[in-house]
């Protein structure tokens, strides 16, 4: 009589643990830089919502500097979305709106660094590197 043996070998288990391993060093970078852009997209959208927040501020009172909407701030003000600090500064006649990487967090070493939007709607780019462009950070 001869027993079948059922079930997986050595060395099978090893190339399947092999495989698994050479899939994710492939895919995790990958993940990691869709989130990142998830991020980039979701500050990128607070920034232009309370752009027009302040906007339709202006139209009603003719100035940016007595703005109780959004969260109530005075001069300078900072809050954010859990990955970025917004700080906004603003007179009576403009406004700039930076979203900054909070330190230590994830995207702290983002090659697009701090996002930048003014009352004439230029966006920029602080600190940006290596091959990144303002127009690929901000989506256009």
């Amino acid at each position: 009589m001869n027993k079948r043996r059922t079930g997986f070998t050595l060395i099978e288990l090893l190339i399947a643990v092999a495989i698994v391993a050479i899939l994710a060093t492939v895919a995790y970078p990958q993940y990691t830089e869709y989130t990142r852009k998830t991020r980039r997209s979701e500050i990128a959208g607070v920034l232009v919502e309370e752009a027009q927040k302040l906007e339709r501020f202006h139209s009603r009172a003719g100035q940016y500097s007595d703005v109780t909407e959004p969260p109530a701030f005075s001069h300078e003000v900072s809050w954010g979305n859990g990955f970025y600090q917004i700080t906004a500064e603003r007179s009576e006649r403009w406004f700039l709106l930076t979203a900054q990487p909070l330190p230590g967090g994830v995207m702290a070493g983002d090659a697009c660094g701090s996002f930048v939007l003014s009352d004439t709607g230029r966006r920029d780019n602080v600190g940006m590197s290596g091959a990144a462009s303002v127009s690929g950070c901000w989506w256009r």
